[in-house]
């Protein structure tokens, strides 16, 4: 047996047809929106320790500082000023990445200055 499958056209009035495509214009605008207002997702860097004795305090308090301005730089890009939430969102990014960062390394002295 074969059956036929028709659908049922229904007329649609054009001032529905306007407000369906403003109303999807709208949120394809709002989508545009939030997305462009997102930053990435991460960032990378390389970070030279050559050179550096990270079992010394010296070496390791280098390193750091190293790490910890890349992670600064970094977050600054990441970040946007014009949000109302902008320094606790940089801070919160720079501690976390060097806090990460330290942990990746794994030597004592290093994780000894995280604060």
């Amino acid at each position: 047996m074969n059956t036929k499958t028709q659908l049922a056209v229904r007329s649609i009035s054009p001032l529905i047809s306007i407000r369906a495509v403003a109303l999807v214009a709208l949120f394809a605008l709002t989508s545009a929106a939030a997305l462009a207002d997102q930053p990435p997702a991460f960032k990378v860097a390389k970070v030279s320790l050559a050179g550096l004795d990270l079992s010394t305090p010296e070496g390791a308090r280098v390193a750091y500082e190293r790490i910890k301005t890349t992670a600064e730089r970094l977050c600054f890009q990441m970040s946007d000023p014009r949000k109302i939430d902008y320094q606790a969102v940089y801070n919160l990014c720079v501690n976390e990445t060097l806090a990460d960062t330290v942990r990746r390394i794994n030597a004592p002295t290093l994780a000894a200055l995280e604060k």
